[in-house]
């Protein structure tokens, strides 16, 4: 920008000294003319030596202006080349672009080679769709511009999804800065990749919240599923079943064919219960053969015994293992319902393991209603444990 201006003036310098070598070139040809082609008026050779003056020292002045110019443009392209050096070296990928039209001006080396390009490819081009497509999203390309906007030009850790030439995903943390140029607004930009560290972090949330045998959530994940539960059903008015599941003869199956085989077992029970439940439901292990199951969007009392009755039928079903048949295995269930049950996530949990114990009590193989006495419902059907 500034680069083009200078260069523009330089060539009117070097147009106006040529204009005037060869006015000084005409005054010395008339100077030389031969005494009897001139006139004889001494004015006019007077104001001809003026001029001539006039111009060898504007000539002078010209001349170291333009040096001065072009030692100015050396300057600036070695300032130039110092800028494009630190640029490329710094760590984290850093680029310069149009704070209006996202235009890239300069990019690092390390930011071309992220995205797949050389910087050539990328400079003059622009990070939104239709160009360079930069941004998964443009949406948060615009919320990263309002941000600065809204931060009196600046912004730290703003979290961002990027996409690379080959179309690959990459989550990224940015950093930027808008900065003022001759009145127009720019913005430099540093971006970390998270991506490898964003997965790990998944994947140890993910074996923090779910059972390593099943892979089904765990007690942590099941109480966090409840407390979301419970507030959707307050904010809907309708029902949620809290239910707390036992296998029956799990303990025999363990003892006689071994604790692998066992495992085999809960393996095949959390799939028959998931399968026995809606998409929108939760089963959960709580440790041992223990389960909960979370109901919500219920209307009416009627709608739990269906998707009871079914539960128990799918765990009545013998059990075929590698080697053997595992039969003689049901289910105890207990279960509250909020809010009539009004009370915290816990107690909830707590009332609903109470209840089984109770169902255990009455015959196994059936399930109970937390208050209400005598709701147990055995399971009838071929092959049903009794």
């Amino acid at each position: 920008m500034h680069e083009n201006a200078e260069s523009d003036q330089l060539m009117q310098l070097r147009s106006e000294i040529a204009r005037l070598e060869k006015i000084i070139a005409a005054l010395i040809a008339r100077a030389e003319t031969p005494p009897d082609q001139l006139t004889s008026d001494f004015g006019v050779f007077q104001a001809t030596v003026l001029l001539e003056d006039q111009v060898r020292s504007r000539t002078q002045e010209l001349d170291l202006a333009m040096r001065e110019l072009e030692a100015s443009n050396r300057a600036l392209h070695e300032s130039r080349a110092k800028f494009q050096a630190i640029f490329d070296l710094m760590p984290k990928p850093v680029a310069l672009s149009s704070l209006d039209n996202n235009t890239l001006l300069e990019v690092s080396r390390s930011f071309a080679d992220f995205f797949g390009y050389c910087p050539e490819e990328m400079i003059g081009h622009s990070t939104g769709p239709g160009d360079l497509a930069l941004w998964a999203d443009p949406a948060e390309r615009a919320a990263y511009r309002a941000e600065i906007e809204a931060n009196d030009g600046k912004t730290v850790r703003f979290e961002g999804r990027a996409k690379r030439k080959d179309g690959e995903l990459a989550n990224v943390i940015l950093s930027g800065r808008m900065v003022t140029i001759d009145g127009k607004r720019f913005l430099v930009s540093e971006f970390h990749d998270v991506t490898e560290a964003t997965r790990h972090g998944e994947y140890l949330r993910t074996l923090s919240e779910h059972d390593a045998l099943t892979g089904l959530p765990n007690r942590l994940l099941v109480l966090d599923r409840l407390q979301q539960a419970m507030a959707h059903a307050k904010r809907a008015g309708s029902q949620l079943a809290v239910c707390y599941l036992d296998l029956d003869g799990f303990k025999a199956v363990n003892d006689r064919l071994g604790h692998q085989a066992g495992d085999l077992v809960l393996i095949e029970a959390a799939r028959r219960l998931s399968s026995a439940v809606r998409a929108s439901d939760t089963v959960g292990r709580l440790g041992g053969d223990e389960f909960a199951i979370l109901l919500p969007g219920m209307t009416a009392s009627g709608e739990f015994d269906v998707v009871l009755n079914r539960i128990l039928k799918a765990i009545g079903k013998p059990f075929v293992l590698d080697d053997d048949v595992a039969d003689g295995v049901s289910a105890s269930v207990g279960y509250t319902v909020f809010p009539d049950d009004d009370a915290l996530a816990q107690t909830l949990l707590a009332h609903a393991d109470q209840t089984m114990y109770e169902a255990k009590r009455a015959g196994k193989n059936r399930y109970r209603r937390y208050g209400i006495e005598g709701s147990a419902a055995p399971m009838i059907g071929p092959g049903a444990p009794g």
